[in-house]
């Protein structure tokens, strides 16, 4: 069975055109009568839905997602491969779209929502009684969607986290060593908005070019996290140029350890890196690929979910910039 192919969630790099923008996540788990999800109520409009709820200003789609789930359920989430969006009209003249991504939940845990005048219940329900218990018929479409992932596997994809570094100072204006072109204040800005924003997944490993404006671009998350940056010098545009299949074969052997990961790396890399990804990918996940110089903005993150297994699959990929640059 071929996966879901649901509206694309590269988020436009975080610019999305509507009037209301939400997210929100399916939490899943696998029990006794097979996968589960929950479903919140909602007393104020005495339905049940996905936990969801509207972005805060200066936050991002992924983080919001993370923080509502938390609020709505107190359940501590990080994301999984994204779902359908949602998009619909609310009083009267305003587009809204709620963007979905499921949510591995392991344990027994406990519901302790935030506030039970927003949302009093939660139930673990099989995948046919919440299609059935679910108010808007809408919202099926992100249950069809976590259904068709599961059955191929791609639910347990993990995250492959790419980040081009933040703003640099002008490479035309820069007279000294390349390798110690700093970051702009606004890439110092771009670093410091990441921190946030890649806490929405789930990642062991910290890795970047040794060159200063990516190991600048990583430092404040390494500080948040305490994980420390591991320099690779394959991911520099030197070493790249010199030798580009050694760097595929990088990303290769990345691609089969199977573990979330991190890393940033210089635009000149980016094609190199993106050859690899289409060699594990369907054609549908290839056409999502940047094809064009810049290939992504500076600051930008472009996320692939990866399948594992013998042959690692590339299943999704989504694209998110905090700042502009």
């Amino acid at each position: 069975m071929s996966g879901p192919s649901p509206v694309d969630t590269a988020q436009a790099s975080s610019r999305v055109d509507a009037d209301v923008l939400a997210a929100g996540a399916v939490c899943w788990r696998h029990g006794a009568d097979g996968l589960e999800v929950v479903l919140i109520h909602r007393p104020k409009y005495n339905d049940w839905s996905w936990p969801k709820g509207k972005v805060e200003p200066g936050e991002t789609l992924p983080e919001a997602a993370v923080r509502e789930v938390k609020e709505e359920t107190g359940f501590d989430i990080h994301l999984g491969i994204p779902l359908p969006t949602a998009e619909y009209m609310v009083g009267g003249k305003k587009l809204k779209k709620v963007f979905y991504w499921s949510a591995q939940v392991k344990g027994d845990l406990p519901f302790a929502p935030m506030n039970e005048r927003e949302v009093d219940r939660a139930q673990w329900l099989p995948i046919e009684k919440a299609r059935t218990k679910l108010t808007s018929y809408a919202d099926r479409d992100q249950l069809d969607a976590l259904e068709k992932y599961d059955s191929t596997d791609a639910l347990s994809a993990w995250p492959l986290i790419l980040v081009r570094h933040g703003k640099a100072f002008p490479r035309s204006k820069w007279y000294e060593t390349e390798h110690v072109r700093p970051l702009l204040k606004l890439g110092t800005r771009q670093a410091m908005a990441l921190t946030g924003l890649l806490g929405a997944w789930e990642t062991k490993k910290l890795i970047s070019s040794p060159w200063k404006r990516c190991m600048a671009t990583l430092a404040p998350l390494s500080a948040a996290t305490g994980r420390s940056i591991k320099k690779v010098t394959t991911l520099s545009e030197k070493a790249t140029a010199a030798n580009p299949k050694k760097t595929a074969r990088w990303v290769e052997k990345i691609l089969e350890k199977g573990k979330p990961v991190i890393f940033c790396t210089h635009r000149p890399v980016l094609p190199t890196i993106f050859e690899v990804y289409r060699s594990h990918a369907p054609q549908r996940v290839v056409e999502k690929l940047p094809k064009e110089d810049p290939y992504l903005k500076p600051g930008e993150v472009l996320i692939a979910y990866v399948r594992p297994g013998p042959v690692p699959r590339i299943v999704e990929i989504e694209r998110v910039r905090p700042i502009d640059g």
